[in-house]
């Protein structure tokens, strides 16, 4: 279900059952004359969808705007739009933290973008798997005070 298009008893019915909410993350950049420049998160959405189908699931709107880098070519003329991690962290958590409050505790990023070398990971998914981390132990301090753990 996408997030944008739900009502509130909705909302609540997915946190009581605890959903997976998903964040489609990618990156708009050159991938050749063949290709469109939203290629890495359409994937993502598209993917998304078909998993919809068979799972319940709540899809937010996503994010197009990480690190593309210039790598392939210069952006000029060829599209690529370049948001280093640094910028996108504070986002990445506010966003997070955001949806923690709302209720949600079943909360996805996925990314098709830059694979090689993804174990040691990629500017855009390092920054927001560390906001994740970020919005969860402020959530968590707020929620329960210091000396929490």
């Amino acid at each position: 279900m996408r997030y944008e298009l739900m009502l509130p008893y909705q909302i609540r019915k997915a946190i009581t059952e605890n959903w997976p909410i998903v964040l489609p993350l990618g990156v708009l950049e050159y991938h050749g004359e063949h290709m469109a420049v939203g290629m890495d998160t359409l994937a993502v959405v598209k993917m998304l969808e078909l998993v919809e189908k068979k799972a319940d699931i709540v899809i937010l709107p996503p994010f197009y705007y990480g690190a593309a880098s210039y790598a392939v070519a210069p952006p000029e003329g060829n599209g690529s739009v370049q948001v280093g991690g640094n910028a996108l962290a504070p986002f990445a958590e506010e966003l997070f933290y955001s949806l923690l409050r709302i209720g949600f505790r079943n909360i996805h990023a996925i990314i098709h973008h830059q694979t090689e070398n993804f174990a040691a990971g990629m500017p855009t998914d390092l920054a927001f798997k560390t906001a994740g981390r970020q919005a969860i132990f402020r959530f968590l301090e707020k929620e329960r005070g210091e000396g929490w753990w």
